[in-house]
This record gives C-alpha cells, sequence and structure tokens, in this order.
C-alpha cells in the first residue's frame, strides 16, 4: 500500500500541473482541466494565429470568414461570425470556444456558457494585443513554446518597422466602408497599425472605434494618403465616382489613393505584420 502511495500522488501532482487558469481580455477567469483539444474559433484571426501556432490539428469548428491558411477551409463551418449556429458548435463537442469583443455577439457567448461550453474571448486593440492573444491561445492549447518563438518574431519585425516608419508623421485616413463613410478611430488595433507604420491616423479625432464621419470632413482634414481596404471598394474609381470632390485631396493629386488587403490587414492576427510592412511601403514613398 506504501509503494503504490507515491504513484498516486505522482498521478495527482501531474493532473494539477495539467489544469489551465487564465484570465481572458474581458477579465473572466476561465478554468481547464487540461490543454484544449477541441477548439471552436469565431473570428479569422484567431484561426490564424492558432494554425501559426501549430494547433491545426486541435481545431475543429471555424466560421465562414475563416479562409486562411487554405486548411482552415477544410474544418467544419459553424455559420458567420455574427451568426454562429450554437447547434453546430454543439454537435462538435468542443472543449473550448474562443470569440472577439468586436466580431460576435454577447448572446452567443452566453448561449455557449449556458449549455456548459468553456468559452475564452479575446479582445487585441493593438499589435501588442496581438501578440498576448497568441500567447494566450498558446497556453489554452498546449503550445505555449510555438507561441513564444511567433511573438517574438513578431515583435522583432516590429520593431524593425516602427524604426524605419516616416517621420513626421504622414497625414493618412484608412476607409474601411464607403456607404455610409467609416473610418479607422482611435484605439484600435488599426490605429495601432497606422502609427506603427508611420501615419497620423486622421480619423483618431472622431469619437468612437469605427467613426461614420461625412465626406465633407475629409475634404478638411486633406490626407495626405488615402488607403482603402479591398472590400470597400474594388478599384479607386468606384470611390472617386461616388465622391467626385475628393479629386482635390492632396492624396489623390499625388497619386497615393490605394486600396490594401483586406485580409492583411483587418484580421488581428500574426499576419497583421505583412499588413504593417504594406502600410510601411505605402507611407515611406509618401515622403520620398
Amino acid at each position: 500500500m506504501t509503494g503504490g502511495l507515491p504513484l498516486v500522488l505522482a498521478a495527482l501532482l501531474a493532473g494539477a500541473a495539467s489544469e489551465l487558469t487564465l484570465q481572458d481580455d474581458l477579465g473572466r477567469t476561465l478554468k481547464l482541466a487540461a490543454p484544449a483539444s477541441r477548439v471552436v474559433s469565431l473570428a479569422p484571426g484567431i484561426t490564424e494565429s492558432l494554425f501559426a501556432i501549430g494547433a491545426g490539428e486541435e481545431l475543429v469548428g471555424v466560421t465562414t470568414y475563416c479562409t486562411y491558411p487554405p486548411e482552415a477551409r477544410q474544418k467544419r463551418s459553424v455559420g458567420e461570425m455574427l451568426s454562429p449556429s450554437v447547434e453546430a458548435i454543439t454537435a462538435l463537442s468542443p472543449d473550448l470556444v474562443v470569440a472577439t469583443v468586436e466580431g460576435n455577439l454577447r448572446d452567443d457567448v452566453l448561449a455557449l456558457e449556458r449549455i456548459g461550453i468553456p468559452v475564452f474571448i479575446t479582445n487585441p486593440r493593438s499589435l501588442e494585443g496581438i501578440r498576448r492573444s497568441i500567447t494566450q491561445l498558446g497556453i489554452l492549447t498546449g503550445h505555449r513554446q510555438e507561441a513564444q518563438r511567433l511573438t517574438a518574431d513578431l515583435k522583432r519585425r516590429e520593431d524593425s518597422l516602427r524604426h524605419e516608419a516616416s517621420t513626421p508623421p504622414v497625414r493618412t485616413l484608412l476607409i474601411l466602408a464607403l456607404r455610409p463613410l467609416v473610418v479607422v478611430g482611435g484605439g484600435t488595433f488599426l490605429d495601432d497599425l497606422l502609427s506603427a507604420a508611420g501615419a497620423e491616423n486622421l480619423g483618431a479625432e472622431s469619437a468612437g472605434s469605427y467613426p461614420t464621419i461625412s465626406r465633407e470632413s475629409v475634404a478638411v482634414g486633406d490626407p495626405e494618403v488615402l488607403v482603402l481596404l479591398s472590400d470597400a471598394a474594388a478599384d479607386t474609381s468606384t470611390l472617386l465616382e461616388q465622391y467626385p470632390e475628393w479629386r482635390r485631396l492632396s492624396a489623390v493629386r499625388h497619386d497615393r489613393l490605394v486600396i490594401l488587403d483586406a485580409d492583411l490587414l483587418a484580421r488581428p492576427g500574426p499576419r497583421a505584420l505583412e499588413g504593417l510592412a504594406l502600410l510601411h511601403s505605402v507611407l515611406r514613398s509618401a515622403r520620398q
């Protein structure tokens, strides 16, 4: 009997070591008996982060917007970000669902938690926040070391681009939608992306994370660079047809009206550094 006691104690200690307690970005405490092995992601940035740290095998469900990497398309779809199917999620028997603040609805999170499915909320609002989210996902899925290596690499790339950023900052407006006219405001990860690339974000002057502004205010601000996300307009002529008076803007007169890939810029995941490099290139050219 005494010989069996150390074995029992060792088993208990091993179980305790595998238990996880982690606070999410809403300050809620999540407890898991062991690293998650069946994860459902409710946002593209989360999906990309999971694959990037080697947790693709643990990922069993994604949304229809989770299109990268290509392997993500092979995962079971649970519906759209704003309207995922609770039934489809439940059918996958997940031991963890990861959701976001800005892309998912509180009611869906509460519905999942009512039936006993653990939900972790991530809310990256800066490049540092993206790294924190990746670190959290590494802990939750048992991929700590892979997450540490990835975040260290992302930090090195960010520091290099920040060091080379244009000075003085380039007056820039980043447009998310044309009707209504929605731009990137302050306190968002896209605002941080602009700052890191060397931009003065003119949208930060308006209230809200993603404010709706008037066409006249764009003319008053007279951005030196005007950036559209690719899902807002397919080409620059579309923008100028809707807002012909913008042809007098400095950005348009100096051929600094650009359309950039929304998937690289608007998803708070590891590919945001590719988006940062794109912005950096555009803004550097504005100062040359």
